[in-house]
């Protein structure tokens, strides 16, 4: 069915894919065996000691990049980056510059790794998923500039990926529902989802290229018309792509930044341009991709009681 498509677009010399997201895991085995386990560790049974010292897990040791998109908000940026101050596996962090006016300012926390800067030309959400070259690791953390979320519950998240790396895995979750004839955006409480925002959330490198190059460009021009969307229109794309939902992680549902005085989510118009988008995007694409999901991923041992020798595998997730 798509074997066309494969040899002579995704395959040609000018647009072969940086990374293949399927691509086969090592046996289990591996991390036991001398020649095989470079870059493995094994984690002991029930010991959250080991568990919080190595990734483990099915692939060997790796990285993340955030892209942190910022407008306006230095002092707010600021507050950002010095939360990101030792975060395990951080590669880097990638501070996407929508003040096309102005240079940034020369003064920033330091960080046990680099922050860099990218200038764009235009003050545009899709600047979030562009695949900058800079960005050196498959999986990319987007975080919105007044995102505070606790460095466990990032690490947890990262874990999640490396095991369902075709999803994207986050933290606020929404879905979309029917109400008489029309498609709705809803921010409810709800026992399913179908979306996770994308303010704080993990995607392949991958996606960022077909978000910027494959997707239909009048999703792009509709989300730089009305300033929103970005975030549905990667879900929609995902979905689309691999017929599966997102993955929530931890308990939480909103993402408030108490100090932000301006907020896209503030605006009157915010719900209603959220509702447009989705009617929009499922007349572009011809069927309505996102998949619902019943479940979210907390870590193993989260509210299980254990012996006094034992530790848990995180704190508080």
């Amino acid at each position: 069915m798509y074997s066309y498509y494969t040899w002579n677009d995704i395959m040609s010399p000018f647009n072969s894919k940086e990374y293949l997201i399927s691509s086969a895991e090592p046996p289990a085995e591996a991390e036991f065996h001398d020649d095989t386990k470079i870059g493995f560790r094994p984690i002991d049974p029930g010991s959250g000691v080991e568990f919080s010292k190595a990734l483990g897990g099915n692939r060997q040791r790796e990285q993340f990049t955030v892209v942190l998109l910022t407008y306006e908000r230095d002092a707010v940026l600021t507050g950002a980056l010095e939360r990101l101050h030792q975060l395990p596996y951080l590669n880097k962090i990638l501070v996407v510059w929508n003040n096309v006016h102005r240079e940034p300012p020369d003064t920033w926390p330091a960080l046990h790794v680099p922050v860099e800067f990218v200038r764009v030309a235009e003050n545009s959400l899709n600047n979030r998923f562009v695949p900058w070259d800079r960005i050196e690791t498959e999986a990319v953390l987007s975080l919105d500039d007044d995102i505070d979320l606790m460095q466990q519950e990032i690490v947890l998240a990262f874990r999640v990926w490396r095991e369902n790396r075709e999803r994207i895995v986050g933290f606020p979750a929404r879905h979309h529902a029917r109400f008489g004839d029309s498609m709705f955006y809803n921010s409810n409480h709800s026992c399913q989802t179908s979306m996770v925002l994308t303010g704080a959330a993990f995607v392949h490198k991958n996606y960022l290229r077909a978000y910027t190059y494959e997707m239909p460009s009048a999703i792009r021009e509709h989300v730089d018309k009305i300033r929103n969307c970005e975030d549905i229109a990667m879900n929609y794309m995902v979905s689309h792509l691999t017929r599966r939902p997102p993955i929530k992680t931890t308990s939480r549902w909103t993402l408030k930044c108490p100090t932000c005085t301006e907020s896209l989510f503030k605006e009157d118009s915010h719900f209603e341009k959220r509702h447009e988008c989705m009617r929009l995007f499922t007349e572009i694409y011809g069927y309505n991709p996102l998949r619902f999901s019943q479940f979210r991923a907390d870590s193993i041992l989260f509210k299980t009681r254990l012996p006094q020798n034992h530790q848990k595998c995180f704190k508080y997730v």
